[in-house]
């Protein structure tokens, strides 16, 4: 009688290749498996007994190995970069600044220069209205003014650390100066550590000279350096410099000064302190004309777009913009503004040359205290200078010739 047993193990490691194949995306491999089977086979007949072990077979099997993952790019080392507040010189002031937008990345410095003779700022208001500009002067009287502390002077304290922004606080460069106009100031430095677009702009011209910067991911790729940043502010830069040129040059021309007959044979002249070009941001910071040729009894108005002052010192020395005055115990000093700067100082109804005649801050960008318009009636002949004490560094000084 034959009895058999047949025992099939089949030993297949597929459930470690199908872990290994759930990794991720991947592509198609073959891998070899080896498999054994043990076979055993037992026959009674009569005494003799026969076994047979082990046979090996060559099984493939087609896998998707797993795909490496994706490693994230590192943080790139952090830069300092530069940024040019203004540009021109004398009287022409383009208050921009270059680049106007800059991208820069979590972790990088930036400087902001002044470019130009006319002062700036640089101020991240994180949400606050501008400080109020000129501010009383404590204990004083009513044409006691400086200009506000908080606008004119650094954020930081001198000895302290470059200041980081992430838009959650005021941030402001005080005055950025050659010290043509101001005591000097500047340059400034922010360091920026939070992604977010934040825009700033100047204290002394809000309404046109409006910055950005674009703060990317640490890592972020494809940055502009320092040479393509210099390239962008000449590219906006030149353009505008050419305009302010050709503004000047017509506006100086004596097809464009304006008279009308006033009372009794004499002859009104308006005469513009300042221009402003086509684009807001080109200033030409000059009275036009400079020289005014007019008759004993005439009319002179000065129309200002700005803020600027009339003032003829008659025989006295120009009164200066603003007085540094220390105070015991501040770090920074008053900036006092001269009162006959500030303030219209008119003695008489007509000018002979005898006394000091003042239009006081005059312009647009106000209430100003003049208002925007300044007339004086000249009464006596003479040759008169008259300052805009603002912007006297700059060049703002005219004439004004009386004949018989």
């Amino acid at each position: 009688m034959n009895r058999s047993s047949v025992t099939l193990l089949l030993l297949l490691l597929i459930s470690t290749l199908v872990l290994v194949a759930c990794g991720g995306q991947a592509t198609p491999e073959t891998i070899t498996v080896e498999v054994t089977r043990e076979v055993e086979v037992e026959v009674v007949k009569e005494v003799e007994v026969v076994k047979e072990v082990e046979v090996t077979r060559v099984v493939e099997v087609e896998v998707e190995a797993a795909a490496p993952e994706e490693s994230e790019a590192p943080a790139q080392e952090p830069r300092e970069l530069l940024v040019l507040a203004g540009a021109g010189q004398d009287t022409v002031a383009i208050n921009a600044y270059f680049p106007a937008s800059l991208r820069v990345r979590a972790g990088d410095t930036v400087t902001w220069q002044i470019n130009s003779n006319e002062p700036h700022f640089a101020t991240f208001l994180a949400g606050e209205p501008p400080p109020p500009d000129p501010v009383p002067i404590p204990g004083g009287g009513p044409t006691d003014i400086m200009l506000s502390p908080k606008a004119s002077f650094p954020s930081k304290a001198p000895d302290d650390p470059i200041e980081t922004y992430d838009g959650a606080e005021f941030r402001n460069s005080g005055f950025l100066s050659d010290g043509t106009v101001v005591p000097p100031g500047g340059p400034f430095s922010l360091k920026f550590d939070t992604p977010g677009t934040y825009q700033y702009i100047c204290l002394i011209h809000p309404t046109t000279m409006v910055g950005e910067i674009i703060v990317e991911e640490a890592n972020a790729t494809d940055m502009p350096e320092q040479d393509e940043i210099d390239a962008m502010a000449e590219a906006e830069m030149t353009p505008l410099l050419e305009q302010a040129e050709e503004i000047r040059a017509a506006a100086a021309s004596s097809d464009m000064v304006r008279s009308v007959p006033g009372p009794n044979g004499t002859t009104t002249w308006h005469i513009p302190a300042g221009v402003t070009g086509a684009d807001p941001r080109i200033e030409i910071y000059d009275y036009f004309p400079k020289n005014l040729s007019i008759k004993q009894g005439d009319q002179v108005i000065w129309t200002s777009t700005f803020f600027h002052q009339v003032i003829f010192p008659a025989g006295q020395p120009d009164p200066p913009f603003v007085v540094p005055t220390e105070v015991e115990g501040q770090p920074f000093p008053n900036l006092v503004v001269s009162p006959e700067v500030a303030f219209p100082v008119i003695p008489a109804g007509e000018f002979d040359g005898a006394e000091l005649f003042s239009s006081g801050l005059i312009g647009t960008l106000g209430p100003l205290p003049g208002g925007t318009t300044f007339a004086m009636t000249f009464s006596e002949p003479g040759t008169f200078d008259y300052v805009c004490s603002t912007h006297l560094p700059l060049g703002m000084e005219g004439t004004v010739t009386v004949t018989e």
